[in-house]
């Protein structure tokens, strides 16, 4: 591994992905995603077409979009389905983690998909629903490698935690603003 400074969009040669570990696709994408040959592999057709060239969007570091949305209700979801397992929100890398208010439960950020939401007085728009890769199973700090953490997502929560999004503007954003859906 090294570390680099942001390069510009116009570096691709930095952003280009490497070779991959598997001469088949098959094999190479249940790597990336942690998948078991009897699990499902994501609809990979939603996500920007340039990440199956380049590892980010050339001129960023993140993985797909600029922001990723997490609930509380997805965190309190997932410890219930995963019960044996650290549900950390670490494990999830999130930009902003939303308190939903009482009573709303399940995954609801993935429903959250194609629609407008306002964080203080920033739009934002929800893309689309984030599928989970192998990167929520790897041992880091005190928590411990948790491959159920993964197999629960794949089953209970149809692949998807978190939502990415884009926003549509700057402003100030600070904790506890609130959060609403526009649309």
């Amino acid at each position: 591994m090294t570390l680099w400074p942001l390069l510009p969009e116009s570096a691709r040669e930095h952003y280009r992905r490497g070779r991959p570990d598997h001469a088949e696709l098959d094999a190479e994408l249940r790597a990336v995603f942690g998948r078991l040959p009897d699990e499902p592999l994501p609809d990979l057709g939603k996500l920007p077409r340039e990440l199956f060239e380049y590892e980010s969007p050339p001129g960023t570091y993140f993985d797909a979009f600029p922001l990723l949305l997490l609930t509380s209700a997805t965190l309190a979801r997932l410890a219930r389905a995963a019960p044996a397992s650290r549900v950390d929100v670490r494990r999830f890398r999130p930009n902003f983690v939303i308190e939903t208010q009482p009573g709303l439960e399940g995954y609801v950020e993935s429903a959250w998909a194609g629609r407008k939401l306002r964080i203080a007085g920033v739009d934002v728009d929800g893309t689309l629903a984030c599928p989970r890769c192998v990167m929520v199973t790897h041992a880091f700090a005190d928590l411990p490698r948790d491959t159920a953490l993964l197999r629960c997502i794949v089953r209970d929560a149809d692949q998807n935690v978190g939502l990415y999004a884009r926003p549509r503007g700057a402003g100030r954003i600070a904790v506890g603003d609130e959060v609403t859906l526009v649309d």
